[in-house]
């Protein structure tokens, strides 16, 4: 098998206040435009245009494959950064959306400057900048 696509698909509790919060992060919706009943958000992360579904809890597919009232699924997704403002920057907005800092901004071990954040549902991202690299 080839695939041609990979995309991610979560659960959460209210995809209106999901497309909210990553609106206001700055990310381009990949939601359907004449979605009047909002039962997903979709997103665009990165250059690449990864895609992340997040359907709402009782609407989907999904929900089969995700355990009632999961609040993480073992998963971290990383956000590159070019600059240590941007990291900076990117950290207020998060706070200002209603995200949760998990581990604040700092150096790490390898050096590399961020922090990690997780979503209203509890979907965890960390932000880098691997600088030294």
């Amino acid at each position: 098998m080839n695939p041609k696509l990979i995309w991610a698909n979560y659960s959460v509790k209210s995809a209106k206040r999901t497309h909210e919060f990553y609106t206001r992060l700055g990310f381009i919706s990949n939601t359907p435009p004449k979605s009047t009943d909002l039962e997903m958000a979709s997103f665009f992360f990165g250059e690449n245009k990864f895609v992340i579904h997040f359907f709402e809890e009782g609407t989907s597919q999904i929900d089969k494959y995700i355990p009632e009232g999961s609040n993480t699924d073992g998963i971290i997704f990383t956000l590159s950064a070019d600059t240590e403002k941007e990291v900076q920057e990117f950290e207020e907005m998060v706070k200002e959306a209603g995200g949760q800092i998990i581990q604040p901004l700092k150096r790490d071990e390898n050096n590399y400057y961020g922090f990690a954040f997780s979503d209203p549902d509890g979907h965890k991202f960390n932000v880098l900048l691997m600088d030294n690299m």
